[in-house]
């Protein structure tokens, strides 16, 4: 079993080998070639596009004088015989950067709000419970944005995932969960409709995104890019069109991009794929969505980054909002996110004692124990 094991970790590294060392030369290759691609030469490519150029160097601004929000959501999931316990908790973190780096604090509800809790007790599938959760949590966050945008004159809010929902949360319209859906379709049409009037720049901050649709750009013009004499050579002998099969985003443009330097900016609907059941007049909103990447920090992967833009406006509110990322997000070397973020994160969390507090009070005001509550795998003696 151990020679066995052995030769599969031993092809697993060279596997492994041969991706990271055809990332490094693709890398190297892009960085001196990123500066010379005019991306308005490919119709295909510059249609969802407003800028001509691969790459751009980002300048940080000072935060004198602004408020910035950090906005996160937390979800656990506890299962038992009779019902799903949904936990979810949204916070928010106000910073209020005065002169002199002076710093104060707020938070919305509170600096520890309780979670909410709420039970599912309708038939509903694996999938279907999946959606109903992340929905829920999709609701939470949306809330205390909307708050935040009442009571708060904010010039920039940062929200710790997409500014869209993601597609596998979209249930049938026969599902028992389309009706939560719709509710946070509503709420997105409010938050947009609210920061166009109040605004204020609103920015989603992606963390790990597994999108792809730059790398599949690349791989649209770098055939005609390479048809230099200079540039064919210098990518003779990497597998470029491989490596692009089996990356993301992130993963490849890790590889050429600089701390301060963000990509070219999309609209989100390139990403989408409209049918004859979608909402069209939350998708409309998609178009008015930029989506680009910034490497904020030496030692990470670059951020994926989305901002919802006015109708007629160009990509200059989209680099104002950068510029105050920057600065928000060198903490550490190895580690690029913004610190509202990663407050807001922290504080939104529900933690394992949270949770086995909860479920103990709920057991001694319920006279019910935990064999009757739980389900068998979960009680399982023998440590299955």
């Amino acid at each position: 079993m151990n020679r066995d094991l052995d030769r599969m970790l031993s092809q697993l590294v060279e596997e492994i080998e041969r991706v990271e060392g055809t990332r490094k030369r693709f890398g190297a290759v892009l960085a001196q070639l990123k500066d010379s691609i005019d991306l308005g030469r490919f119709p295909a490519v510059s249609r969802n596009v407003l800028e001509s150029f691969l790459v751009k160097q980002i300048k940080p601004t000072r935060l004198d004088g602004l408020k910035i929000a950090g906005i996160d959501g937390g979800l656990v999931r506890r299962r038992f015989r009779s019902m799903d316990l949904l936990l979810t908790r949204g916070v928010a973190v106000i910073f209020r950067f005065g002169a002199e780096r002076a710093l104060e604090v707020d938070f919305f509800p509170d600096a520890f709000p309780e979670p909410k809790i709420i039970p599912l007790t309708q038939r509903l599938s694996g999938p279907e419970l999946d959606q109903f959760a992340s929905l829920e949590r999709l609701a939470t966050e949306l809330r205390v944005t909307l708050n935040i945008l009442d009571e708060h004159e904010t010039d920039l809010m940062l929200i710790d995932g997409s500014l869209f929902f993601h597609p596998r949360d979209r249930p049938q319209s026969t599902s028992l969960v389309f009706e939560k859906f719709q509710e946070v379709v509503a709420l997105y049409k409010q938050l947009y409709h609210k920061a166009r009037k109040k605004k204020t720049l609103l920015v989603g901050i992606i963390k790990d995104s597994r999108s792809s649709r730059v790398v599949s750009m690349l791989g649209d013009i770098l055939p005609h890019v390479l048809r230099e004499p200079d540039a064919f050579e210098m990518m003779q002998g990497i597998d470029y069109r491989w490596l692009l099969k089996i990356s993301r985003d992130c993963d490849l443009l890790d590889t050429f991009l600089q701390e301060g330097e963000r990509t070219f900016a999309f609209r989100y609907s390139a990403e989408l794929v409209q049918n004859s059941n979608s909402l069209e007049d939350l998708y409309s909103w998609a178009s008015s969505i930029w989506v680009t990447y910034l490497k904020t920090a030496r030692d990470d992967f670059p951020i994926r980054v989305e901002l919802l833009a006015d109708k007629k406006s160009d990509t200059k509110q989209l680099d104002k909002a950068l510029s105050a990322i920057l600065p928000l997000s060198w903490q550490h070397p190895e580690y690029g996110i913004p610190t509202p973020i990663l407050e807001a994160d922290a504080r939104a969390r529900i933690t394992y004692n949270e949770t086995s507090l909860i479920v103990d009070r709920l057991m001694a005001l319920s006279g019910l124990t935990y064999s009757s509550l739980e389900k068998r795998r979960s009680r399982n003696p023998f440590g299955g």
